[in-house]
């Protein structure tokens, strides 16, 4: 890591205070999109694009470029050039597809009869046709008229794997080829996906590129956090990668183009690090501790409008009630508040928020933002997050944008050692990225558990083929297989079956761990009906907008007072209280989901409630192993909380859960492992006491791919 030796300006309780110097970058007399000029990147993606598209070929174009320089316009600007170019743009959260509509429907000018389609659940629900299923209207969205598909990873999926609902099997087909026709693929952030995301996205790319050889495709990746692992799995596929960057440092020195102008696109932010104990979670209190700062800031600038980030769902909900109880005007954007009200939260004096709003929402206009406060644990999110305000260029430079970062100790202690107060965003991220410790990229995943989505899509395809054994589009899938795992396909094969007849690959095969659409699926095979995840669907009687919420059983239990409800009592409240589209999604979903448990939720617990699995007597014959488990309870410290959690275990019928218990603490395997601050791994104990760890579904399979690994190594 550089390090700089810093002249300290000091204030407040003694944080450094450094100034982010503003960013420049040059446009360039260039044709583009109506009389937008482009800035350099721009400018050579749409050269690269075009290369890719007109030597029908097929290309990866990765741009770094820096957040908020503008890659929306570079992503989409073909579409104005080529009147026959479709787009397909995947996005990792709704907001940011929501974000990303609006975008190209405000600033990319395309012909009378275009249009642009919006793949969310929101969106989808209220365009729906009577009778209408979802395979049809996704359908009757992706015609030649619609110039651009906007959606998320999660129809990506549903889509390749055929778990669409289809009157007749044979059309669950339809729609993967209908996005075939979409030559430009645009995947954007892709600093926010785990390890099985990145590799089923990378497998997208593959498999359109062998089911359409001689189609051309221009894959578009944006994000300005690398991933290093990403590049290995597209390197894999063979199909060329070109690095905007690089191609940019040439153009400009071999072409000297002329320049139009030079323009902000970046203002210029006060920056104070914050020195916290994070693994405490307990951002939100300091914050309030600390609120007399942001007071003197709102003191002086009274119109200024403010923005905080945190992790946890729970500090978001108690921080934002604390503030308002001070009598500023709040909004809450997180997993649990409402989405159809997000952009009305975003607007507010106020807005408390999770990662949620880390990407994508362009805070300008209505809501603009003046002051930032956020925690990062993280390189990536300290950049992102810090990212969230100052795009663009006011004409006004009142008020000052003012962030606080809430960093680990460590990493506060070595960005006070900046050269100078003032820095650029460059100097910032080196330091940023040197300064924090390295998590678990669970690579080894990709090795071990990597290849299966392609073997299951490979069996799928062959139903489609006549000549089902010498199909060409078949052997290359095949020789995708070897170059992208480094294992042949006939192994990758006998650990799908092995896995398969254990009933153990459904979590690998979705997209997050498990299906958020499973009602869509036509039907359930017995692996899916028999697959159980750790999530409670439960009615927050504290949030009469959006009551019914599904959400991690952990978070629920420990931070909710509940009672526990069968099922019919929550399919009673949604017949009382939700009508239309919406109300039949939610029953479906009850129907067909197999989780935990039901509740209700009666308000916030003082203090969290502790919980822990407790294992089965034969548990240690299957410890560091995949398996299906029974016989699993939960159990709390909290009386009430445990009678009716033993209540519930006991009227259960008979569940298996896709688990990997590890003989060591949760504390020990973090200790060990370096797990990513979000993981899912759980305390448990096993008959005789001792504490152990265990993780379920995708979890499970990232765990024991690192864990099989280093357990010989370390003990």
């Amino acid at each position: 890591m550089a390090r700089y030796f810093c002249r300290k300006q000091h204030f407040g309780r003694g944080e450094d205070m450094i100034r982010i110097r503003e960013e420049r970058a040059k446009t360039y007399n260039l044709p583009f999109i109506g009389n937008i000029r482009p800035y350099a990147h721009q400018a050579v993606q749409l050269r690269l694009v075009d290369r890719a598209v007109r030597g029908k070929g097929k290309a990866i174009i990765w741009n770094r470029a820096r957040t908020g320089a503008g890659k929306t316009l570079a992503n989409y600007g073909y579409l104005t050039q080529n009147p026959q170019m479709r787009a397909l743009g995947v996005y990792p959260v709704n907001e940011l597809v929501k974000d990303q509509f609006q975008s190209l429907k405000q600033g990319l000018p395309l012909g009378i009869w275009d249009e642009i389609s919006l793949w969310t659940a929101e969106e989808m629900r209220k365009n729906r046709m009577p009778g209408e299923n979802k395979l049809e209207q996704i359908k009757r969205l992706s015609t030649p008229y619609h110039r651009a598909v906007m959606t998320n990873p999660d129809h990506l999926m549903l889509i390749a794997q055929e778990r669409l609902y289809a009157y007749r099997q044979g059309e669950r087909v339809e729609a993967f080829y209908r996005l075939g026709e979409y030559a430009l693929q645009v995947f954007d952030e892709f600093h926010l996906y785990n390890i099985a995301q990145v590799n089923f996205l990378a497998q997208w790319m593959a498999f359109m590129a062998a089911s359409f050889p001689n189609r051309e495709f221009a894959f578009m990746l944006s994000s300005a956090t690398p991933r290093p692992d990403v590049f290995r799995l597209l390197e894999g596929t063979g199909i060329e990668i070109w690095n905007v960057q690089e191609e940019t440092d040439r153009w400009l020195k071999e072409e000297n183009p002329s320049v139009y102008e030079e323009r902000v696109f970046l203002e210029p932010i006060h920056l104070q690090v914050v020195s916290g104990y994070l693994q405490a979670w307990n951002t939100g209190e300091r914050i309030m501790q600390n609120w007399g700062e942001t007071e003197s800031y709102l003191s002086e600038w009274p119109d200024a409008k403010g923005l905080i980030i945190l992790d946890s769902i729970h500090e978001a909900q108690v921080l934002a009630n604390s503030l308002r109880e001070k009598g500023y005007d709040v909004g809450e954007v997180h997993g649990l508040s409402d989405r159809s009200r997000s952009r009305e939260a975003l607007a507010r004096q106020i807005t408390v928020a999770t990662a949620t709003v880390e990407v994508g929402v362009d805070f300008k206009d209505e809501l603009r933002k003046d002051f930032l406060i956020f925690e990062a644990r993280n390189a990536g999110s300290f950049m992102q997050r810090l990212g969230r305000i100052g795009r663009g260029s006011r004409l006004n430079p009142e008020p000052p944008l003012h962030v606080w970062a809430y960093v680990p100790g460590y990493v506060a202690e070595q960005i006070r050692d900046c050269s100078s107060s003032e820095i650029s965003r460059a100097e910032l991220e080196e330091m940023v990225t040197g300064a924090y410790q390295s998590f678990q990229n669970f690579s080894r995943y990709i090795e071990k558990v990597g290849g299966m989505n392609l073997v299951h899509s490979l069996h799928l395809q062959k139903k489609h083929h006549m000549d089902r054994e010498q199909n060409p589009a078949l052997e290359t899938v095949k020789d995708f297989a070897g170059r992208m795992y480094g294992v042949g396909f006939e192994e990758m094969e006998r650990q799908y079956l092995s896995w398969k007849r254990e009933k153990l690959l459904e979590p690998v095969l979705s997209f997050r761990g498990q299906n958020t659409l499973e009602y869509q699926i036509l039907g359930w095979e017995p692996e899916e009906s028999e697959t159980f995840y750790p999530d409670i669907w439960f009615w927050d009687e504290t949030s009469p907008d959006i009551p019914l919420k599904r959400y991690d059983y952990s978070f629920v239990l420990r931070r909710r007072r509940v009672r526990f409800v069968d099922r019919e009592e929550l399919v009673k409240r949604v017949k009382e209280h939700v009508a239309g589209p919406e109300q039949e999604e939610l029953l479906q979903s009850l129907k067909r989901d197999h989780v935990l448990g039901h509740a209700v939720a009666l308000g916030v617990r003082d203090k969290p409630a502790s919980l822990v699995w407790r294992l089965p007597f034969k548990a240690s014959r299957y410890a560091e192993q995949l398996v299906r488990l029974d016989r699993l309870s939960l159990e709390s410290d909290e009386r009430d909380l445990n009678d009716q959690l033993n209540m519930l275990f006991q009227s259960m019928r008979r569940t298996t859960w896709i688990v990997y218990i590890v003989k060591r603490s949760v504390r020990e395997l973090n200790d060990h492992l370096r797990l990513p601050p979000m993981f899912r791994v759980y305390p448990a104990k096993t008959a005789q006491g001792a504490d152990w760890s265990i993780a379920f579904n995708s979890e499970a399979f990232q765990l024991w791919s690192v864990w099989e690994t280093v357990k010989s190594e370390v003990f």
